[in-house]
């Protein structure tokens, strides 16, 4: 994995993002390349998943809502967002 994410740096696809200052976690940035990879995987998507079915309509909505729709939806009682831990290293 440090080969590709080191590949990928050099070539412009990515970095680390709040690098210089140490950088987070699992948090990256796309350099100019990697903005039109993302673009491009994107659009595929879109066509392949929205596009091209007649029983999809696409929909771009707001993630932050009222509680109660995240209640409604089941999200409040049913979400679970475990963490992975490295056996070895311990990090998540």
């Amino acid at each position: 994995m440090e080969r590709l994410v080191s590949l990928a740096k050099r070539r412009g696809y990515v970095f680390q993002s709040s690098e210089i200052y140490g950088g987070t976690g699992s948090v990256w940035d796309y350099g100019p390349l990697g903005v039109e990879l993302k673009r491009n995987v994107k659009e595929a998507w879109w066509r392949s998943m929205v596009m091209m079915r007649d029983d999809v309509e696409g929909l771009d909505a707001a993630i932050l809502m009222h509680p109660r729709v995240w209640e409604a939806s089941g999200h409040l009682a049913e979400f679970s967002d475990p963490l992975v831990e490295c056996r070895n290293c311990h990090r998540r």
